[in-house]
Protein backbone atom coordinates (compact mmCIF):
# COMPACT_ATOMS: atom_id res chain seq x y z
CA UNK A 1 0.00 0.00 0.00
CA UNK A 2 1.65 3.40 -1.48
CA UNK A 3 1.56 6.16 1.54
CA UNK A 4 -1.56 8.34 -0.94
CA UNK A 5 -3.94 5.26 -0.42
CA UNK A 6 -2.75 5.40 3.44
CA UNK A 7 -4.04 8.51 3.97
CA UNK A 8 -6.70 8.50 2.26
CA UNK A 9 -7.92 5.07 4.33
CA UNK A 10 -6.88 7.12 7.24
CA UNK A 11 -8.79 9.96 6.32
CA UNK A 12 -12.62 7.45 6.76
CA UNK A 13 -11.33 6.92 9.85
CA UNK A 14 -12.44 7.60 12.71
CA UNK A 15 -10.27 9.64 15.55
CA UNK A 16 -10.24 6.62 17.77
CA UNK A 17 -9.07 3.89 14.98
CA UNK A 18 -6.26 6.39 13.79
CA UNK A 19 -4.76 6.63 17.37
CA UNK A 20 -5.24 2.67 17.07
CA UNK A 21 -3.20 2.52 13.51
CA UNK A 22 -0.48 5.39 15.74
CA UNK A 23 0.10 3.05 18.67
CA UNK A 24 0.40 -0.38 15.94
CA UNK A 25 3.00 2.07 14.28
CA UNK A 26 4.83 3.16 16.99
CA UNK A 27 4.73 -0.32 18.52
CA UNK A 28 6.48 -1.55 15.31
CA UNK A 29 8.68 1.46 14.91
CA UNK A 30 10.32 0.18 19.04
CA UNK A 31 10.41 -3.40 18.50
CA UNK A 32 12.52 -2.32 14.88
CA UNK A 33 14.46 0.10 16.91
CA UNK A 34 15.16 -1.80 19.40
CA UNK A 35 15.79 -5.23 17.88
CA UNK A 36 19.25 -3.73 16.48
CA UNK A 37 21.90 -4.02 18.87
CA UNK A 38 23.62 -1.06 19.08
CA UNK A 39 27.77 -1.34 19.21
CA UNK A 40 29.95 -1.22 21.87
CA UNK A 41 32.59 1.58 22.34
CA UNK A 42 35.34 -1.02 21.83
CA UNK A 43 33.45 -2.43 18.61
CA UNK A 44 32.79 0.54 17.15
CA UNK A 45 36.79 1.11 17.13
CA UNK A 46 37.60 -2.16 16.02
CA UNK A 47 35.76 -1.05 12.74
CA UNK A 48 37.11 2.02 12.30
CA UNK A 49 40.40 0.95 12.73
CA UNK A 50 39.45 -2.30 10.35
CA UNK A 51 38.18 0.04 7.60
CA UNK A 52 41.27 2.53 8.02
CA UNK A 53 43.68 -0.11 8.12
CA UNK A 54 41.63 -1.14 4.27
CA UNK A 55 42.10 2.37 3.01
CA UNK A 56 45.79 2.87 4.20
CA UNK A 57 47.65 1.83 0.93
CA UNK A 58 45.05 3.49 -0.97
CA UNK A 59 46.25 6.71 0.72
CA UNK A 60 49.36 6.31 0.34
CA UNK A 61 49.62 5.25 -3.46
CA UNK A 62 46.61 7.75 -4.44
CA UNK A 63 48.58 11.46 -4.25
CA UNK A 64 45.05 12.67 -5.07
CA UNK A 65 43.40 11.66 -1.93
CA UNK A 66 46.17 13.73 -0.07
CA UNK A 67 46.58 16.39 -2.38
CA UNK A 68 45.04 18.93 -0.04
CA UNK A 69 47.10 17.86 2.81
CA UNK A 70 50.03 20.37 1.21
CA UNK A 71 47.81 23.16 2.32
CA UNK A 72 48.22 22.18 6.07
CA UNK A 73 50.90 24.36 6.86
CA UNK A 74 49.16 27.45 5.26
CA UNK A 75 47.46 29.64 7.36
CA UNK A 76 43.35 29.90 6.48
CA UNK A 77 43.09 33.48 7.61
CA UNK A 78 45.04 36.25 7.35
CA UNK A 79 45.79 38.06 10.47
Amino acid sequence: MRVIEIESELEKMTNSERLFVIEIATKLISKDINGKRRLSLEEKRAKLRQSAEAMLPEYKNNKELTALTSLDSEDFIDA
